[in-house]
This record gives structure tokens, sequence and C-alpha cells, in this order.
């Protein structure tokens, strides 16, 4: 790591990026992990005290309407975290966490009061207004955690919005394509990259959880159960279909990356592969979209979006396997094909890679 660092500060200095008298900069002083861990949960319980104390004050003052209460703590709250938020370090592991809690103490108060003023009636303006204060909030805040859990939030209201306008069948389909425009769209928002990416693991996170719903089935599901036993087959085969066709497209961009042809036995396997896992992700729903994001991460260089479809992947087939809803004998079939390529698939790899390595050591020679 400290070669690739120095390498790098050469090559700055010599393309006139820095000033070539100027030193390398060292490394910030980080706080053992145990130290980071005690300031950390030191934060989250002055969070909670002062929380606490604070609803028990309401409690005590407030009897009547406590919708102007609540609205007006949490609007406090959600401005003293981004407060500490802009006041803390990477060292000052206290202070971001005091801010992570507070922010997040203070969006649920405002949903509570926003709940609170509309009644408990309107509840697509309540995931409409709760979802863009989310937006708002991922845009200011810099810490990635927060922003993280405010992108799984606005995936929730828009499952929310979709329900109330009675869209549910499209809620897989809505979930997959936006994750897919603000994946491709990562390297556009400049100064915004960082909170949007985090933005996108929140948003990757529901859109694989909504496929996980279409595994499990309505017995096992109690939230919006109505709604998915409504859904019909176009829930799964749009979805799907966007999967497979934008697998096939992001197969084609690495290898045109990477100068490589598609006409070769590297390319035709990749492809075939690509179209035989989505054949057999026809019943299995989310495998595809799996897959997909997963080469959306070797596209990217994206850890976090390779270790999530990685995550996925097995617990999709373990919650098929598991369904009340199959039968025993198409389960062993599907899940027998699919073991059947993924061993061709790793036979493949290893004998182009080794081939790849080969030809490389003798031209090094």
């Amino acid at each position: 790591m400290t070669t690739a660092k120095e390498q790098l500060w050469q090559s700055l200095q010599q393309t006139n990026c820095v000033n070539v008298d100027t030193p390398m900069p060292k490394d910030p002083f980080m706080s053992p992990w145990y130290l980071a861990l005690l300031e950390g949960g030191a934060g989250w319980i002055a969070a909670m005290f002062l929380l606490g104390f604070v609803g028990s004050f309401m409690a005590l003052v407030v009897t009547e309407s406590i919708a102007p209460g609540v609205l007006t703590i949490g609007s406090v709250f959600v401005l003293l975290g981004l407060f500490f938020d802009r006041q803390s370090t990477r060292q000052q592991v206290f202070m971001s966490q005091l801010a992570l809690v507070l922010g997040l103490c203070g969006l649920l108060c405002i949903g509570w009061g926003l709940w609170e003023v509309l009644d408990y009636h309107n509840r697509l303006a309540w995931f409409i207004s709760f979802g863009a204060l989310l937006s708002i909030h991922s845009l200011f805040i810099n810490n990635r955690l927060s922003v993280l859990l405010n992108g799984i939030g606005i995936g929730g209201c828009i499952t929310g919005i979709l329900y109330q306008w009675q869209w549910m069948n499209l809620l897989p389909l809505v979930m997959l394509v936006l994750a897919i425009i603000l994946c491709l769209s990562l390297e556009r928002f400049g100064a915004y990259y960082g909170r949007i990416c985090y933005l996108c693991y929140g948003l990757i996170c529901w859109t694989l959880m909504t496929q996980g719903v279409l595994i499990l089935g309505v017995s096992q599901v109690d939230f919006f159960n109505d709604a998915i036993s409504e859904l019909s087959i176009w829930a799964w085969l749009l979805p799907w279909f966007v999967s497979v066709f934008a697998s096939v497209v992001i197969v084609k961009s690495i290898f045109n990356k990477r100068q490589a042809s598609l006409r070769t036995p590297a390319g035709y396997a990749a492809m075939v592969g690509v179209l035989f896992i989505g054949f057999l992700a026809i019943p299995l729903s989310g495998l595809s979209s799996a897959v997909l994001f997963l080469l959306l991460g070797l596209q990217l260089h994206n850890r976090v979006f390779t270790s999530l479809a990685l995550v996925s992947i097995p617990l999709f087939i373990c919650a098929y396997y598991y369904s009340l809803t199959v039968s025993l004998l198409e389960k062993s079939l599907l899940l027998m094909a699919l073991g059947v390529v993924l061993l061709f698939a790793r036979w493949g790899v290893n004998r182009y890679l080794s081939r790849s390595t080969r030809l490389i050591t003798q031209e090094a020679l």
C-alpha cells in the first residue's frame, strides 16, 4: 500500500498537480478499534438519553396536540445532527455517531409528527413527504451509514406510494430500473458521488428484498398481504426480462472495455451463461437481478455491489428451496441445472484465466 501511494504521489509531481518540493503527506492518526467502538457506543448512549429526556419533557408539558411539539423536536434534532456531522472528522467517532443517532431520531420524530398532522388517513401524502425529506437529508449529511439507511427508507416510501396507487405489480420493475439508472449514472454526480453511491446501496438492498418477497409468497409475508396476493405474472416476468437484457448489455460493455471480442470462446461462453442463468431464474425470482448487480459490480469495480449480489444469491436459492408452493421435483431439477452451469462456468474461467496467465508470462520472458 505504501509503494502504491508513493507511486501515485510521484505521478502527481510529474504532472505538476502538486509542488515538487512538497513531501508526501502522512496518513492521519487513527484511534485503535476498541477506542473507536467505545466512542461510538458512548455517542449512541448520549443520543438515546437526550431523546428520552426530551420525550419525557414533552409528555409532561404537552397534553392536547402533540404534533407541533414532535415536529419541532424532530427538526431541532435533524439540524443538530447536521451540525455535529459537519464538525466531526474521521478521528472524532463520538461526534459522528452522535450526529448519526440525532439525525435518525429527528427523522423518526418528524415522521411521527407528519403522521399526526395528516390524522392517520392520508397515507399517500405521508409517503411522498417523508420520502422527499429523506432525499433532501441525504444531500446534506456526510455520514455514509445515514445515507444508506435513507436509501432503504426511500425504497420503503416508493413501495408505499405504489401500494396506495394499487400499482404493486410494478414494484419490482420500478425498483430495479431505478437502481440500474442510479448505478450507471454514478460518475456523473461529481461532488455527490459518495452520497449517491451509498444511496444506491440502500436502493439495491430494498430491490433485492422485494425480489425475496416474491419468492416467499403470500402465506409467509404479512406486510402488504392483500396486494401481494393480487400480483400477476408480469410482476415476475417484467423485472426478469429487464435483468437479462441489462446483463447482456453489461457483458458486452465489459468485453468492449477490456478490448476483447465477443466472437471468441470466452465471449460466447459468457453470453450463453448469462442467458442460461436467466432462463433458470424464471421461477427463481431474484436470481437474475442478483446476477445483474454482480456484473454491475465487476464493470464499475465496486466491491459492495459484488458483495450484495454474492450474499443475496444463496439467500434466494435457500428461500426457493424451502418454499412450500413449489414441488420437490421442480426444486431438484432447477438446482441441479444451476449447479451444472456453475461448474461449467468455473471450468471455463479457470481454463481461460490460466491460458491468459501463460501468455502474459511468455511475453514477459
